[in-house]
């Protein structure tokens, strides 16, 4: 129970009232400290980098975390007095950083500034600040979303690029997949399909770039503006081809189950990355979408991957695309055209 220690009414002063409660309060707070700071990139001015993880371990071995606000600032509170080793690991779009031997004392916060090195090392075009800026929310209207003239949700429009975050369990690959997946993780990204021009495939499709949706009650087609080539997604009812060449975006029918259009692809070749840890894909490869406008300025897709060659279960991906503020153009995209990437690959 809190106690009055001292105090009185008198001379129509406010009554000076402080209880053990906050007495212990302030005690507690005296014995530890915190560590701030503020994450940017470090191509440019600095681009703040938002929602980058930011672990603070101590000398003794516990652990604090944190995640960086949307101007790159961050603060963990509540740590004992000692000394502590910050590190952040944003993969696949940032290197580690670590810091050690961070001093913290009693009712005093230590500042830790980071400038994160992209994993391009800042290649013109392709660097730290448009990795910033992919990170980061984008505002968009939450007004509801409009219907076509048969009464379904309307997809279209052209949707900024989001990155996809896992759902449920992981991806638990058989041990082939998981020994190459191991392999690709080594920094040098050599054999990501990107890196010599060919698509990211279904699974990274809205990753990177600006992509259009152009819907009408028979046909779905989607121009992604970048690496993937335009992909037709049938809604008149037909079913998957008895023989199919294996490509790299598959074939793909959809059926609406109340507001969400349910995409079934399959037909995929073996070449393509998952995921830009480097999942691998075989011809078995089987992908549920579901696209759900959730109000105007949002699309929700859920990716549900099935790859028996590869992976011991099912595994769900997401992503959130956010509307783009303008009637934009999709401008033209020739990655082969004047690609100087492939001599400054590491890794032969």
């Amino acid at each position: 129970m809190a106690v009055p220690l001292f105090g009185d009414n008198t001379g129509g002063e406010m009554p000076k009232i402080v209880t053990i409660s906050l007495l212990a309060a302030c005690a507690a707070w005296a014995q530890t400290g915190s560590i701030e700071g503020r994450i940017l990139t470090t191509a440019g001015a600095g681009a703040p980098v938002s929602k980058a993880p930011v672990r603070v371990k101590s000398t003794t071995g516990a652990s604090y975390a944190a995640q960086s606000a949307a101007d790159g600032s961050y603060r963990v509170n509540g740590l004992p007095v000692g000394a502590y080793e910050v590190s952040i690991e944003y993969p696949p779009f940032f290197l580690p950083f670590h810091q050690d031997k961070v001093r913290v004392d009693e009712g005093k916060a230590a500042r830790v500034d980071v400038r994160l090195n992209d994993v391009t090392l800042n290649t013109l075009g392709d660097g730290g600040v448009e990795f910033a800026w992919l990170l980061a929310d984008h505002p968009a209207p939450t007004s509801p979303p409009p219907h076509t003239s048969d009464g379904r949700p309307d997809l279209s429009g052209v949707w900024l690029p989001s990155p996809p975050v896992p759902v449920g369990e992981a991806a638990d690959p058989l041990p082939w997949a998981a020994a190459l997946i191991k392999k690709r993780s080594d920094g040098t990204f050599t054999d990501n399909p990107t890196a010599h021009c060919l698509p990211i495939g279904v699974a990274g499709a809205g990753l990177f770039d600006e992509f259009r949706i152009l819907q009408t009650p028979a046909l779905m087609a989607v121009n992604n503006g970048g690496f993937n080539p335009p992909r037709e997604i049938y809604l008149d009812g037909r079913g998957h081809p008895k023989e199919m060449n294996p490509s790299w975006m598959g074939h793909s029918v959809g059926h609406w189950e109340g507001d969400a259009l349910v995409v079934d692809t399959v037909g995929f070749n073996d070449r393509g990355w998952l995921t830009l840890f480097g999942n691998p894909q075989t011809e078995q490869l089987h992908i549920t979408e579901r696209y759900r406008r959730v109000d105007l300025g949002h699309l929700e897709v859920e990716l549900t991957i099935e790859d028996p060659g590869a992976y011991k279960r099912p595994w769900k991906l997401k992503r959130v695309n956010s509307l783009a503020p303008n009637s934009e153009e999709i401008l033209e995209y020739v990655c082969a055209e004047n690609n100087r990437d492939p001599q400054h690959m590491g890794g032969k």
